[in-house]
């Protein structure tokens, strides 16, 4: 029987990817107006969630993750970053439509994926269905 759990608040999620690149780090990805993450088996973390810090995608065995289509783009540089490579980089981010678009123009100015997860958190609302 499949679970969803999702938050019960809008904006409770959030997409993140880390690039490195010589001492230099971008922080940066979406947050998401709505979304879930559905698993096969009962939600077994609950005793222990803390909704101030949330669950990973990357901490569960979750079959499925949904994000809504509205979110908001988020990027953050280290104060190694000059500020014109910042903003060369903002705007391959800012004028992406995906996620591999902004992977593809990071990657070829030299910059490594070192990090990437889903969390959620937040008070979180988890129903079951079964099939008929």
């Amino acid at each position: 029987m499949p679970f969803r759990i999702s938050p019960k608040n809008e904006f409770q999620i959030t997409e993140r990817m880390t690039y490195r690149k010589d001492n230099k780090e971008i922080n940066c990805g979406f947050l998401w107006k709505s979304g879930s993450f559905i698993t096969e088996n009962p939600p077994n973390f609950l005793a222990q969630y803390d909704e101030h810090i949330g669950i990973s995608v990357g901490s569960q065995d979750f079959t499925e993750v949904n994000l809504s289509s509205e979110g908001q783009h988020l990027i953050y540089f280290s104060e190694t970053t000059p500020k014109d490579e910042q903003a060369s980089l903002t705007e391959i981010f800012m004028h992406s439509k995906t996620t591999d678009d902004f992977d593809i123009g990071f990657q070829h100015k030299g910059w490594q994926l070192v990090d990437m997860d889903i969390v959620m958190w937040g008070e979180l609302s988890i129903t079951s269905h079964q099939d008929p």
